[in-house]
Parts: structure tokens; sequence; C-alpha cells
């Protein structure tokens, strides 16, 4: 968790220290030195409020303050107005204050403070310009170095500078060793701290976080105390320790709340709801925090700690077994994060301009000081000997040379920062934000001069296969070739960029029949893509959209060729739709297809069956837990009957559930896709269920088959069905209907561990039952007979179970629900008992 505000505001709360050093006042304004120094006390022991009203009760002796006394009392006053929420003001008055002529002291602390207000509001020039300008006094004033350290090791943080940032802190930490200052010593620890925990280095954050704490109660700063118990409780989380994570929290939340710093209460409910989720307890109570921080966070605007929020909110909803709701929070999470990486992209690019600035000043200097040493060389070279003259002349042509290198320089980097921040690094085409403001600019050209205007919006079809079938360098091949293609196809003729993943977005002054030429120039000139040996082909869809009546803005107008895309998408993917052309069939009939995981679904699921999951509107999954996992990387939206079951419920039920469920969706015109383990008409009443209904309501419905767990038992025990016929039952129709087995041919008797469950609620063995089946075969089979018990392998990295034991030892032997019992033969070819070993080739 990375939270931004949070981190800023702390750095208002040690900015405004107690008293400077001053000389002492005569007896009559001695008085008044103590007011002062009071209120820069409160300022850093109690609420904001307290040093406010202090303020505000020496008001009426202001005019007897000095200015020095007037700047210290102008600084707390402008901290607390940061603390209290007017940040805009606060960084106003701030920047007012360092015009006056202040103490290097005060000004490094104003600098400090400037800077965290300026980077809290997201002015990051401004916050990096203060920094540098405060840095300079650093060796004036030793006293202060500690807290502006502190400030630069926050800000390189914040650009992902993470060891510059801990170096920086480290070294606070040194200089305030050298004094003896209690409180300074608590803030360079919580610095020291917070590099440690953005580097990743938890457990080392968590001790630094043990002696900020210690510090800090040394100095009885409240604020500090809290944030450090905060500090302890998110390493805690980080590194799994939830219920000493959820402790500190607790405590950081009730200091945070006891000093009226809400940024820290609600930073430290966050801690306290990651480990109730975490522990999967009190989740009502973690809702309720979760759903407060989330609208506090939105006011406040902060999109990494409402990305967080949202994402926790995905855990708990996922907790609760409520997918939907999950994966919508996830969704905004996702959306809110990518705002909070533009974010991060301007922070760091405006670090980056400040630096070039920085350096762009330095070297104006050294060619300013190597100015002033060629003119004295003039003045001293008219002074001597006549060939001297030559050799100044020479200087000042070395200097022009190396202005004139400085200066190229200096251009080229500015032109490619520009170009970096405009364009996309992989594609080079322009990035989202380009094309938004060229083609602002573009359309409302087009709509002044009366010129058609046309958006386009294309990307790759099935992206995320090719990362997963060749890696994740043929996916960025295959982006850094469309996007040298696009760039041939468009050419001057109109604005082309990448959106964002797989996804771009082109706009043209022409129509759209131009458009879909242009796209089809675009589809011509794609060709083969080779990587590491591999080579694959790409195909794109686009959606095109002219601008007209209904699209009176730049956004409208992509967002209807989005749609476009997504036609082209549920179309069959490869194709260029215009926007308004054939929607109306956009609405597919309701269906139902039924279809077979296999047993091991990565190595049995065949391609139809595939395919069937890619393309159907909701799909639901009875599997085993692995087959689920991989069918949901297919279909993150995908359904789970498996929800169906609890423990006592009668299977009949929870299958007329599942029956409702597809049905639902069948009703309100779905095109449904139901994936069952194994083969999906083999001992499954859903399947034959849900198909009979469907037929009976006039919606289409079919199955696909899978491969059987009987296929399997074939397989693994080399036995061919057709040699001696075979006979399969489920084992409680056996002994509820006195089936009787032939003992000369191979008996299957299926969930052998329900044997005998007539309330259909059992889901795992008793002996009783399985007693009752065995007592039943012995009046067919000797108790010597070997039987097999058999599971099929679920992954590939297992082996199937196959235990060869005695008849009448079944009872104590292991069953899980899929064990099935294989009876072979009474005698085998020859007389011999036992499953045939020597089969005919062919039979």
């Amino acid at each position: 968790m990375f939270r931004p505000l949070a981190s800023a505001l702390l750095w208002l709360a040690f900015a405004c220290a107690p008293a400077f050093a001053v000389d002492a006042p005569p007896a009559d304004a001695a008085v008044l030195e103590a007011k002062v120094r009071e209120i820069e006390r409160l300022a850093v022991t109690a609420h904001w409020s307290k040093s406010d009203a202090a303020i505000e009760a020496l008001e009426q002796q202001a005019s007897a303050l000095t200015p020095l006394q007037r700047h210290r009392i102008d600084f707390v006053r402008l901290r607390n107005r940061a603390l209290a929420g007017d940040q805009p003001a606060a960084l106003k008055g701030l920047a007012d204050l360092l015009k006056q002529d202040l103490p290097v002291p005060l000004r490094v602390r104003v600098y400090t403070t400037a800077t965290g207000v300026a980077a809290n509001l997201e002015d990051w020039p401004l916050a990096f310009a203060w920094l540098n300008e405060g840095l300079k006094y650093l060796h004036d004033s030793p006293a202060e170095s500690a807290r502006l350290l502190g400030a630069a090791s926050y800000l390189h943080t914040l650009v992902g500078e993470t060891g510059r940032a801990r170096e920086l802190a480290l070294q606070a930490l040194d200089n305030v060793k050298q004094g003896n200052d209690p409180r300074a010593l608590c803030l360079a620890l919580s610095d020291v701290a917070l590099a440690e925990d953005h580097a990743g280095h938890f457990s080392e954050a968590e001790k630094w976080r043990h002696r900020q704490i210690d510090a800090c109660v040394r100095a009885a700063d409240p604020i500090f105390i809290a944030n450090g118990k905060y500090g302890v409780g998110k390493m805690a989380a980080a590194q799994g320790h939830h219920d000493e994570a959820l402790k500190w929290g607790r405590e950081a939340l009730a200091e945070f709340e006891q000093v009226g710093f809400a940024v820290g209460a609600y930073s430290a409910r966050l801690v306290i709801a990651e480990s109730l989720i975490a522990s999967n307890r009190q989740l009502d109570e973690a809702q309720a925090m979760l759903t407060d921080t989330l609208r506090y966070y939105r006011q406040q605007k902060s999109d990494l700690a409402i990305a967080e929020t949202e994402r926790l909110l995905a855990r708990l909803a996922e907790k609760r077994g409520d997918i939907g709701k999950a994966l919508l929070h996830t969704k905004q999470a996702m959306a809110v994060s990518e705002a909070a990486e533009v974010q991060a992209r301007e922070r760091r690019l405006a670090y980056l301009q400040v630096q070039f600035d920085t350096r762009l000043k330095e070297q104006q200097i050294a060619l300013l000081e190597a100015e002033k040493q060629v003119a004295a060389l003039q003045v001293t070279a008219t002074k001597r000997w006549q060939w001297l003259l030559g050799l100044g002349m020479a200087g000042l042509l070395v200097t022009a040379i190396l202005l004139s290198v400085l200066l190229r320089r200096s251009f080229r980097q500015r032109r490619r920062y520009r170009w970096l921040s405009e364009h996309d690094s992989l594609t080079r085409l322009f990035n989202y934000q380009q094309v938004r403001k060229l083609g602002e600019a573009a359309f409302a050209r087009a709509r002044d001069t009366g010129r058609p205007f046309t958006a386009i919006v294309a990307d790759i079809d099935l992206f995320k296969q090719v990362n997963d079938r060749y890696g994740h360098a043929a996916g960025d091949e295959a982006l850094c070739s469309l996007g040298a293609w696009i760039s041939e196809a468009v050419g001057d003729n109109g604005i082309a960029g990448r959106s964002g993943g797989d996804e771009f977005t082109i706009l043209l002054e022409a129509d759209a029949a131009e458009a879909e030429a242009t796209m089809q120039r675009l589809r011509a000139r794609m060709e083969p893509i080779t990587v590491f040996g591999q080579t694959f082909r790409i195909n794109i869809s686009s959606g095109v959209c002219q601008a007209g009546g209904e699209a009176a803005t730049l956004e409208q107008l992509v967002h209807e060729a989005d749609q476009a895309l997504y036609r082209a998408k549920h179309e069959g993917r490869d194709r260029v739709v215009r926007a308004g052309e054939g929607a109306a069939t956009l609405v597919p009939a309701a269906g139902l297809v039924v279809v077979g995981s296999g047993i091991q679904f990565g190595r049995h699921a065949s391609e139809r069956c595939l395919s069937e999951i890619r393309e159907a509107e909701v799909v639901f999954c009875l599997a085993d837990p692995f087959a689920l996992a991989m069918i949901h990387d297919l279909r993150p939206d995908v359904v789970n009957l498996g929800v169906h079951y609890a423990p006592g419920k009668d299977r009949r039920d929870t299958y007329r559930d599942m029956d409702a469920a597809i049905m639902a969706q069948l009703r309100a015109g779905k095109q449904v896709c139901a994936v069952f383990y194994g083969h999906p008409g083999v001992f499954a009443d859903v399947p034959h269920e849900v198909m009979r209904k469907a037929r009976a309501e006039g919606i289409p419905a079919r199955m696909e088959p899978g491969i059987s767990a009987e296929a399997c038992l074939y397989a693994d025990l080399g036995i061919d069905p057709g040699h001696r016929g075979v006979q399969s039952m489920e084992a409680t129709h056996f002994l509820v209907y006195d089936r009787r087995p032939d003992t000369a041919g191979l008996v299957l008797l299926w969930q052998v561990a329900l044997s005998g469950d007539l309330s259909c609620t059992r889901l795992h063995a008793e002996p009783e039952g399985v007693q009752a089946l065995v007592d039943r075969l012995l009046r067919w089979y000797p108790a010597d007979h070997e039987v097999i018990l058999y599971e099929a392998a679920r992954l590939p990295i297992e082996t199937p179970r196959a235990d060869r034991l005695a008849l009448r030892d079944l009872a104590a032997a292991r069953y899980e629900e899929y064990t099935t019992l294989v009876i072979p033969p009474l005698e085998g070819p020859g007389g011999k008992p036992g499953v045939e070993q020597d089969q005919l080739p062919g039979s």
C-alpha cells in the first residue's frame, strides 16, 4: 500500500518543531516569547486546533511581536491550514513567506513543509524546485538538515528512486545521531522505515518501525507514535502475520483518531480490513470500514488509495462467494490504477525535467565562469607579448565550440523528452493523451470546415493467446510490428496512437468509406511475425464511426467506434465493422451447448470445447478445482455450479438449483455453455435434465462429448470391454434393484462411496453401506476374488489409482466420491480368474 496523501501530510506534522534558538529576550518580552514557544510546542504535541486557538489568543498582542516571532507564528498557522485540508491556501501562504527575510533555520523548515504541500497537491515541478532550493542551505543549517533530507527521501520514493531515497534517509539519520534531539530522531527513523517499505524490504522496515515507536514515545509525538504502529501493522500484513497486523492496526487507528489525524486513521482502517479479510473473520466490520474508507478517498481523489480499497473489497466479495461483485471491484481498481499510473508518470517526468533544468543551469554557470576566464585572459593578453593574443583567441574559439556543443546537446535532450512524453515507446505511435489532444483540434477543425471526420478503434484478435503461446516477447513484437504497419497505412493523412494494451485509435479527416479502405490496406500489409524461431500471424478487428449528429464530441465518436469494434469481435473477429450497420444482429438467440471437460482438462479438452467456452455469453462449470481454475483463465466470468452443494443438502435439490441457474440465463436470451466433468452425459443428471427443459421451451440445445472416467479406466487398466463384455451400473442402483451381475464379463460399479445412500445427502463413504454392497456381491463371487478400486488421474503429474484387494476387504478400504469398483470376470481366458492378461490384437 502506497498512499502519497498520508505521507505528505505527515511531513507537515514534523515540519513545525519547538522554538528556534534565539537570544534571551528582555524581561518585558520574555512572556511573549514563552507564548510563541508554547504555540510551536502545541503544533507538534497536540491537535492542530489547539495551536490555532493559542494563535488567536495572541492576536491582541500581535503588534508587540518581533518580525521573526510573526514569521514563526505565520509558519505554524499555514501548517495548520494544510493539516485542516485547505492546502492550496497553505501553499500560497508558504510561497509568500519564503519571499520574506527569514533566518536560515526557519527558511529551511518552510522549504521542507512547502515541498510536502506542493507534492500533496501534485504540483511536482514546484515540489522538486523548492526541494532543490532548500538543499542549498544544508551546510548553513545543520540542525535542520535531517528534516529536509527526509523530504528529499520522500520525493525520491514517489518517483521510484527507492535506492536514492534510502541513502538520503540514512544520511538524515546520521546527522540526527550527532545531536540530542529525540523528536528529530523519531522523524528520521520514520523516513528510513518508509524508504525500506517502498523498496520492498518488509522485515527490515518493520524493525525500523519498532525503533521509530520507541524514539517517538521518548519525544512525546502522538502522530508519529501512531504512524509507527501503523507501519508495523502494514509490514506484518505484508508478511502474512495478520493477527499481529490487526493488533497494531487497531492501536494506530485509536491513536490517530485521538489526535484528529484523519488521513492516518483511514490508512490504519485499510490495514485492519486487510487483516480481517485474510483471516476470514468479522467480515461485516471489514465491509463497513472499506465502504467508509472508499468514500473518504474518493472525496480526496487519491487514486492509489482508491485502487487499494477497491482491491480489498474485491477480495472480501470473493471470500463471501460473490464473484460478480468481486469482478466489479477488480475492474474499478484497474480503472483507477490506470489513472494513478498516469500521475506516477507525470511525477517522474516532472522530476526528470527539474533534474534536467538543474543540470542545464549548472552547465550555464560553468560556461559563464569559462567566459570570465577568457575575458581575464584577454585583459592579460593585452599586457603581454603579441603572440599571447593568438593564444587567447584560440581559447575563445574553444569556448565557443564547447558552448555550441552543449547547447545542441541540450536542445536534443529537450526534444527527446518531449517526444517520449507524446509517444508510446514500444509502437512509436502517439500515446493516448496525445491522440486525444491532437484529435480534439482536428475534430473541431473538421466541424468548422464541414469536412468529414472518422474515428477507428482496432485491436489484435486473441492477443492473450499470443502471449500465452509464444511468450511476452512475441506479444511485444506483434505490437511493434502493428504500430509500424499502422504508421505506413495512415501516413500523414491522420492521427494514429496506441490507446493501451493491444488497442489502437486512428482519427482521419475522411469519410467512413475512406477509413474502411485504409483499414483494408492495413490488413493487406500485415504479414507473419517471427520471434525466436517461432512464426505466427495476427489478425485485427476494427470499428469505424464517421462523425454525425449523434457524435457531438470526439469522446462520443470514439465510443461509437469502440462499440462497432465490439460488434466486430462478436461477429467472428478479423473484420471491419461500421457503426450503425447491422446493429440488430448483435443480439443472438438463446442457445445451450453442454460440453465435457474430460478427466484432465489440460489434455482432454477438445478445441471444440475450448471454442464453445470462449464464444458463449455465459459459462457455467461443474468440474474439479484444477479444471475450474484453467477455465477461469479462459473466462474470468465463469459461474461455478459447485456452490450449490452444501453439507446435508439433498443432491436432488442441488441438481434442481443448478437447472434453475442455467435455465434463468437461457430464458434471458443468452448463449450458454455448461461445462461438466468428464463426459457430460455419463452419470450426470443436470446436463440431460436441462437439455430436456430447454428443448421443451423451444431453445436449441446440444451436447458435445468428452473423455469419461470409463474411457480412462480401459486405458489405465489395459481392459478391452469387447473381449468379455462389460456391465456398468451405479452402486446404489445395483443394491436397491437387486441387479444380477454377469460374472463371466467385466462389472463396473460407480460411486461406491455412496452405496445405499437413498437420502442423497451423503458425500463420503460409510463402512455399513460398503459392507452391504460386499454382502450382496458375495452371492456370486468368492470372498478372495480380486477386485480393483480405480480413480482416474486428474493432473498430468498424478498417477491413476488401481488398488487390487480381495472382495472381503472392501469395507476397510479408502474411498473418494469418485472411486469406481472394477470386478474382473469370475474366470479369465483358460479358466484363470482376474483381468484378461493376454488378448488377441484387435480383439
